[in-house]
């Protein structure tokens, strides 16, 4: 366990150290609530293993008091610099366009949407945000990275995002 805290603890430092907002000292204790330790139920847990959860939900509550760093007609901007770098330190593979979907759909919450409905918001949306566009083919692949990396439930044509992701690192 104390391996785990100082891993947690390497992370936090990682993610500040990289993060360029004003106010870190709130953003490092939102940090601390939403990325953490997850405790085994198991009776003797595997030691070759951390387990450590990304809360997103909690993340996103948490995170509207940033999005304005950039401005308001930026706020997207602040979200992927944010996941990005966040993703980066947990060695989770996914790119800048795959932050700005999860970043977009953080709203949607237990509803759910179709992959065509999400695309065409999408379009409009790329007109302010050039950086981030996708071509069809590349936001479908985008969306099936998320799911494999457990951001998002995506069954049926149908898309949601999970409120948590369970990371587990080798020890």
């Amino acid at each position: 366990m104390e391996d785990t805290d100082n891993m947690l603890e390497e992370i936090h430092a990682n993610i500040l150290e990289k993060i360029k907002f004003d106010k870190l000292d709130k953003f490092e204790i939102l940090l601390k609530s939403t990325i953490t330790h997850v405790w085994s139920t198991e009776k003797e847990p595997d030691p070759r293993f951390h387990s450590v959860s990304f809360k997103l939900a909690e993340f996103f509550d948490g995170f509207t008091g940033f999005l304005n760093f950039y401005g308001k007609e930026n706020k997207y901007q602040a979200g992927v610099e944010a996941l990005s770098i966040i993703c980066n330190e947990l060695q989770i593979d996914i790119d800048e366009g795959e932050c700005f979907l999860i970043f977009h759909i953080r709203n949607l919450g237990k509803f759910r949407k179709r992959e065509s409905e999400l695309l065409l918001e999408l379009k409009n949306l790329w007109t302010q945000y050039p950086n981030y566009k996708m071509e069809d083919r590349e936001f479908s692949k985008a969306l099936k990275n998320l799911m494999r990396n457990k951001f998002i439930n995506y069954r049926k044509g149908n898309l949601h995002l999970n409120p948590s992701v369970l990371l587990r690192y080798r020890v």
